[in-house]
């Protein structure tokens, strides 16, 4: 977790000088595996996210008599007392978490996919937006393929006919085949315009995929983003993972 949406979830802007720091310390622990920090450090992310520098001095008084922190290995170091520590994981657990994906809603409105209840296709929409925003391209265009196919899938589940999707030995068929067939069964009521559309998300994965020499770039996936989102949320609809409103 970034030390910035830490700092909304704990609410830091309410808290008082030395709550922040407490929570700080906290992040700094569970987050970083730092346990030990100087006041000038704590001093210093406080500063970084738009509050006032503390007086330090001040500060380090407040600390040394806070039942909160005790002194750290080294001197001119502090660190949360145990009770304190337990304390705040019980407020906020799993900060820590190594595979949390932290993004913007650049591709797709993860609030869409949300409403599916459904982890690996709210995992992949963070996949999609991550990597955009982070310039990973090809590795975005990818998970847009992915996700694509998965809703595909959905589709031909939801009409009923997902043995159509398979192959004689039961394995689900490649994209190509999927969108082909989606397109021409009755059963999968597809619009003109996604119609028209689908295709282009899978040629863009697999350049991404199988081109040696090709590097997607921004431009490739900022021009159709628009078009994506519209053919990804009828299919949700489509399948059935969300419920249209009336």
């Amino acid at each position: 977790m970034k030390i910035e949406h830490f700092s909304k979830l704990a609410t830091l802007s309410e808290k008082t000088e030395l709550e922040k720091v407490e929570l700080l310390a906290y992040f700094l622990s569970e987050n970083k595996q730092e346990s030990e920090f100087t006041v000038g450090d704590v001093s210093s992310f406080i500063f970084a996210l738009g509050f006032a520098k503390p007086n330090q001095s001040r500060l380090k008084n407040k600390i040394i008599k806070s039942k909160a922190f005790v002194k750290g290995s080294i001197k001119d170091t502090y660190r949360l007392s145990v009770k304190r520590l337990e304390q705040l994981r019980e407020a906020y657990p799993d900060i820590n978490e190594a595979e949390e994906i932290v993004s913007d809603d650049s591709i797709l409105p993860e609030i869409l996919l949300q409403e599916t209840r459904r982890p690996y296709l709210i995992k992949l929409t963070q996949q999609i937006n991550a990597s955009y925003e982070n310039n990973l391209f090809d590795a975005c265009s990818l998970m847009m393929r992915r996700l694509l196919e998965v809703l595909l899938i959905h589709a031909f589940e939801k009409a009923g006919i997902d043995e159509d999707a398979k192959d004689d030995e039961g394995s689900y068929q490649n994209l190509k085949t999927l969108i082909n067939k989606a397109i021409s069964r009755p059963e999968i009521k597809i619009s003109g315009d996604v119609k028209k559309d689908i295709d282009k998300f899978r040629e863009l994965g697999n350049l991404s995929a199988h081109r040696v020499k090709y590097n997607c770039r921004r431009d490739d996936i900022r021009t159709s983003k628009l078009e994506y989102r519209a053919t990804i949320e009828e299919l949700l609809y489509i399948s059935g993972l969300i419920v249209q409103s009336s």
